[in-house]
């Protein structure tokens, strides 16, 4: 979908692919989902992201999206100790700052998401340098927001940052997703994120259950109650209380818990249920707190 979009954006201005967006963005959700979007009275949980999308705050949507900037959030409510460590943050991103890297580092975008804003680096000397600086000279340059009619994307200052490799003995350590809607608490687990990605979803007592969140992955064969799950709810639910939803990324490396990211408009609206049933159950779950000013715009 989004390569088709950079096509797109690459032979239209701005202003006509934001209408085209607008004009196809129902009949891209009810392609994806089966059922019409409702913006106006949200019941679905992705009714729900796309009523944020539209109407949320984007000053602090921006700020949590941002992934540089949300490491001093994260700091201020739970401690700088889940934080993965920072080695460097890049305006623009040079040999002499790849020289400077250690052997295995992960370089990102703080704007964007997905392969082409992410290159884990496990040995630099296998690693091509310069096809990695040409790959994020074009994410800087990558309007990810646009692309993915995520507007509060575009308030972020665009950067570069490189942090330490999380060695979990896989390519990409499994990936907790806490889905937090106040009271309520679902866990998605990810793995192979980079590879064969599968998915399951879990209860906070680890009881997993019997539906898909995307269709398109398979479920994970085995998954164990991953070491220090009750801090990790904890912890969730600390970094949860500002929001009426919001999903935290924790890894687990090794007993030792770090913060991925936090996310506020999962998939972009456009991740299936099966069966479809579950997502109004989802949406049920969280309470639109359309009057919280850090969340949501005045629309009268």
């Amino acid at each position: 979908m989004l390569k088709v979009r950079r096509l797109i954006k690459s032979i239209l201005p701005d202003f006509i692919l934001e209408a085209y967006y607008e004009k196809m963005r129902d009949r891209i959700f009810f392609t994806k989902h089966g059922y019409h979007l409702n913006v106006e009275k949200p019941v679905s949980f992705n009714d729900k992201l796309y009523y944020r999308k539209c109407y949320g705050n984007f000053d602090t949507m921006a700020m949590i999206a941002d992934k540089y900037r949300v490491r001093e959030y994260i700091e201020q409510r739970i401690g700088s100790d889940y934080l993965i460590p920072l080695l460097g943050t890049y305006d623009s991103f040079s040999y002499d700052d790849w020289n400077k890297l250690p052997n295995s580092f992960v370089l990102k975008t703080n704007h964007g998401s997905g392969p082409d804003h992410v290159e884990i680096v496990k040995d630099k000397n296998k690693a091509n340098p310069g096809e990695i600086i040409k790959k994020f000279r074009n994410a800087l340059n990558d309007d990810f927001g646009l692309l993915t009619n995520e507007p509060f994307y575009q308030k972020i200052q665009r950067k570069i940052i490189a942090e330490t490799y999380l060695e979990s003995g896989m390519f990409t350590p499994d990936d907790f997703k806490f889905q937090c809607f106040g009271d309520e608490l679902l866990i998605q687990v990810d793995r192979g994120r980079y590879e064969n990605h599968q998915r399951s979803i879990f209860d906070r007592n680890w009881v997993e259950m019997d539906y898909k969140l995307n269709s398109s992955y398979s479920k994970i064969d085995k998954c164990a109650v991953p070491d220090n799950l009750s801090e990790m709810i904890r912890l969730a639910e600390i970094l949860s209380k500002d929001f009426d939803y919001i999903r935290i990324d924790f890894f687990n490396i090794d007993g030792k818990i770090y913060i991925g990211e936090l996310t506020q408009t999962h998939g972009n609206g456009l991740e299936d249920f099966k069966p479809t049933k579950i997502d109004f159950e989802w949406g049920g779950y969280w309470k639109l707190d359309i009057d919280n000013e850090l969340l949501y715009r005045k629309r009268y």
